[in-house]
Formats: C-alpha cells, structure tokens, sequence
C-alpha cells in the first residue's frame, strides 16, 4: 500500500516510519522545509511555523521509549549519541526489582532533536518520499490529497497535522473541546558546570500552592525546563509573561529559586507564554484517518503526545497488516479506546485542579473526594514511600497500563489514602498568592 501523510511532525514521521518497516510505501507532505542530513543542533534554528508548541518541554513516557526500543532501536540511539538523558525510577524502589521494572525509564529529550532523530530515520527509508516545503491545500473529489495544486495518489490517506494546522480544505473532525484551564508560562536552562539535576521523591520537582503549579522538565544536553501554570482567568499572573516577574516568582518558590539562580543554571530561552490548551477527542471522527494530536489532544503537562505518536504509529501499521481493505476502521478500532479514557483522565484532572485552585473544598487525599486528582496527585505524593503504588503509578501516568488497572483495584487506593493521612497536608512550597502579589508590587514587578 501507499501511504500518504500530511503532516512531517513527530506522528507524521513516526507513521511514515512504522508503514515503511511494515512494507510500505510512505510519502510524507510538510510544509517547512529541514535538512534530513543537518547535524542535531540545526534542529533548533528550524522554525517551525505550525507548531507553537515546538520549543515547549516534551518528553518519552515509558511506553513511548518502550516503544523506540522495540521497533525503532535506531531512532534511540540517535537521540542518545545527540545528548538525550534517561531516568531510571527503579532507582527510586526500595525493596528487590521484580519483572517489567525495566520499562520505568523515562527518555528526556527537546522537540527539535526528537524530530531530528525521527527524520534522520524516515529519510534512510527508500520506499519513504519524504518531501519538505509542500503545502497541503485539501482533498480531492476523489479524497487524494492536494499539495500545491497538485494531487498526490496514494491508497490511505494519514492526518497527522496535529492541533493547530488546518489548511483551508481540510476536512473538519467531530469533536467537542474541553478547555485546560491553564496557561503555562515556561523557560528552559542549561545546568552550570558542576551543577547537576535537582532530586526528587519520584520524577522531577513539581507543586502546587493551591492557585498556581509549576512543574520541571529535563532535556538533552543538561537542559532542563522549568513551567508555571495559572489560572486562564486570573489576570493579575498574566505579568508572568515578564522575564522579571517570572523569575521573581520562581525565586518564591521552593526549589525554583535553586533551579532557576545564577549559579545553578544559565537561561537559554525568555519566558515562552503558551494559552488557549484544549482536550479534544477526535476519535470517533470517521472523516480520516488520524493520527497523534489529530486524532486526540490533551493538556501537556501530561505529556501524553509524543509517546500516542508512537502507539498510534504502531497501530497504523498492525492495521494495514490485519485489515488492508479498512485500515482506517480497524485503526480507530485499536487506538481509540485507549486515546478516549485518556482524555476522559486528563479532563478530570483538569477540572480538579480548577476546583482546587477556586478554593473549592477538594482533597487530594482521598478517592471520595475527587478521584481522577486522587489518582494523579494523591498517588504521586504517596508512590515514593511504597514500592508497589509506585509502580502502579508510574504505569499509570507513563502509558503502560490501561487506566481500569488502578482505577479497579481498591486496595490499592487504601493503601495510598493511608500513607497520605499519615504524611500529613503537605507544606505549600510558596507563599499565599496575595502575599507574592504583594511582594511582586512591592519590587515595582507588579502595577
């Protein structure tokens, strides 16, 4: 079969990538125009026009580098001999390692290189036309797509143009969005010499002083990012977008004020403001076959993108295998019912989080109260004090098991609920927002 993609992003390759190894034909259709050959640091001067979110933190979660490993062992290496890092949470086990604790390894590594390493990959492919600087205008009568005027034939056609891009004929996907309730105000370091990753109980340094979050990144190269959530409508925190204030802020903040001080790591971005974030669930949009942020889209603090990118790659091509004369059918079949409760999750999460940060009487602590942030929230803050919600919970938020694994398994819960109850309210890790508001308008930061 032939595969057409539109979109050269980080589904478009992997889709173009998995087809190609499956026996296929692939032609990939982007707009911008990089360098295949380019070395990893030409990937950062690319611009990338239809994805706001290029230079934002992303990540592997462990069933995305799950996934690299199993069938794109190049691609791993490539972004590891680039500078990516690994981070290992048996690390963080106290008892012996059981089997499938290998898979608890999370890959950090910035946009650009993840879609250097992938387009390094696709372009060895010789059954993949990987074709830069073409515009894709629509579909045909016939539904091949148009690029340039031009049709370009093809048996399945693959949306992988992600959230934001829709060129004029493109065909609309059903879907209702659900807004994130955030905006994320983020920078990104690099570590000084000497200075190494901040430890945490489990992943990296995240909080909540019950009106803002923030949580921390690592990247390739001794980079690490560090992102302030706020409330869309809390107009006063908009002033983050300042670098002054931003890092005011963080200075408030414990361990923001390590993490973002002179001496710990240099600044090598200005502050990057990214709003208007929406859940959306494509998935039962029959208009085409999509694949990534086309087919469903959550918030990005759960980093849930670029490992679906993966999963939604490797269910395109087991579709082609199993059902060639529906490839599109059966791949809804297999990755919808796994992208829907993700986003059923996020959402959830979202709406906790909104609650809490109204002051609305919302417990963490405890499943009875607001069970999709118990499951997140609570079971982060518990996992490091026992081996076996850890890895349930890293399971969980990293993709490897389905979410019915924790959500039906009530002693489990208990078992967080207790080591929550006798931890403690955890202490807040800033000031009350009326006090930082006051400090920032005492520093002449806030008018």
């Amino acid at each position: 079969m032939r595969f057409v993609v539109a979109g050269g992003g980080v589904a478009g390759l992997a889709s173009a990538l998995a087809v190609a190894r499956a026996g296929h034909d692939a032609v990939v259709l982007e707009r911008d125009a990089p360098d295949p050959a380019g070395p990893p640091e030409s990937a950062f001067a690319l611009e990338r026009r239809g994805i706001p979110h290029y230079f934002q933190p992303h990540a592997f979660l462990p069933r995305g580098r799950k996934l690299l490993t199993e069938h794109s062992p190049d691609v791993l290496t490539s972004l590891a001999e680039a500078g990516a890092s690994e981070q290992d949470l048996t690390e963080k086990l106290h008892g012996p390692r059981e089997p499938g604790d290998e898979e608890l390894v999370y890959l950090w590594a910035r946009r650009p290189l993840i879609e250097w390493a992938l387009r390094r990959a696709v372009a060895a492919e010789p059954s993949v036309d990987l074709r830069g600087g073409v515009h894709v205008d629509g579909l045909s009568e016939d539904g091949s797509v148009v690029a340039d005027g031009q049709p370009v034939p093809g048996d399945v056609v693959v949306d992988a143009l992600g959230r934001y891009r829709r060129p004029p004929g493109w065909p609309a996907a059903a879907g209702e969005p659900t807004d994130c309730g955030a905006v994320y105000y983020c920078r990104y370091f690099r570590l000084r010499p000497g200075a190494g990753y901040l430890d945490a109980p489990l992943l990296n340094p995240r909080g909540d002083l019950g009106y803002l979050g923030f949580n921390t990144f690592r990247g390739d190269n001794r980079t690490l990012a560090v992102i302030i959530l706020v409330p869309s409508e809390d107009r006063d925190l908009r002033v983050l977008r300042f670098e002054q204030v931003w890092q005011a802020v963080c200075a408030r903040i414990t361990p923001l004020d390590v993490m973002t001080s002179p001496d710990f790591a240099e600044p090598i971005t200005g502050v990057m403001p990214m709003g208007g974030l929406r859940n959306v669930d494509h998935t039962r949009s029959a208009v085409l076959l999509a694949v990534g942020d086309a087919f469903c889209h959550t918030d990005p603090a759960f980093a849930y993108g670029l490992s679906f990118a993966l999963a939604h790659a490797r269910a395109l091509a087991d579709a082609a295998a199993e059902a060639p004369g529906d490839v599109a059918e059966c791949f809804r079949a297999k990755a919808g019912p796994e992208s829907r409760e993700r986003h059923a999750l996020a959402c959830g999460i979202d709406g906790g989080r909104a609650a809490r940060w109204r002051g609305e009487p919302v417990d963490p602590a405890r499943p009875d109260s607001d069970y999709p942030l118990f499951s997140f929230v609570g079971a982060l803050a518990a996992a490091p004090h026992d081996d076996g919600v850890l890895r349930r919970t890293i399971r969980r938020i990293g993709l490897l098991d389905r979410v019915a694994v924790f959500d039906e398994d009530t002693a489990l819960h208990d078992r967080i609920a207790a080591i929550l109850a006798a931890l403690g309210p955890p202490k807040s890790p800033g000031p009350p927002r009326a006090e930082l508001l006051a400090h920032l308008r005492g520093s002449h930061l806030l008018g």
